[in-house]
């Protein structure tokens, strides 16, 4: 009977969100002990994506508790069996490309290293005399940020404040959910999407 019910909740919600403005990039940042656990929910995730046309997908995961966080990637790629991936950096990040959202992964590498990196290529630029520092600008800074396009809607499994996409994410709007990535159903994600299609995005003004 409570499967019965949820089914046509869903339905609803699916219906209203339908409707409604779609984030082109969405975030989920979680741990990774608990994503590599539970990769066939991954799987499930990208497929809801794809179902309401959201363009990109980005997974942030704290690997506090892995004693090599350089062998992350290389465990993702071998768990996920996906084709056509390209490994950016070693120990930072997998782009997957292909047919259904650009997929992005941060595996361990937070905001703060993130600007830290570019400030050090723009830094290098200037000392090369190819960039003029008079020049450089917002525009500038994000180019050499590793993910270019700013998460319109960030969803955080668990309580704490997400440190990862920091310059990416100043406008973006968050939803905490306080349940582990293993128990995010359907439902969860359908009840986000509507959560952020009721905001009043203000862009900062």
């Amino acid at each position: 009977m409570f499967s019965i019910l949820r089914k046509i909740y869903e339905r609803k919600l699916e219906k209203f969100v339908s409707k409604g403005k779609i984030p082109a990039h969405l975030v989920i940042v979680t741990e990774y002990q608990d994503f590599t656990s539970n990769l066939s929910k991954f799987k499930e995730f990208v497929k809801w994506c794809e179902k309401f046309g959201i363009k990109t997908l980005t997974i942030c995961l704290n690997t506090q508790k892995i004693k090599n966080p350089r062998s992350a990637p290389y465990l993702i790629l071998n768990s996920f069996k996906l084709r056509n991936i390209k490994i950016i950096s070693n120990d930072i990040k997998i782009r997957k490309h292909g047919e259904g959202p650009l997929i992005n992964f941060l595996i361990g590498y937070n905001g703060k290293k993130e600007i830290t990196d570019a400030v050090k290529r723009l830094a290098k630029l200037v000392e090369d005399d190819l960039i003029d520092p008079e020049n450089i600008d917002e525009k500038i800074i994000e180019k050499y940020l590793c993910i270019k396009n700013p998460p319109d809607l960030i969803i955080k499994t668990g309580k704490e404040i997400p440190n990862f996409l920091i310059w990416q994410s100043i406008y973006s709007e968050l939803h905490f959910l306080d349940i582990e990535w293993k128990s995010f159903r359907y439902t969860d994600f359908l009840r986000c999407l509507r959560e952020y299609q009721k905001r009043e995005r203000r862009y900062g003004k």
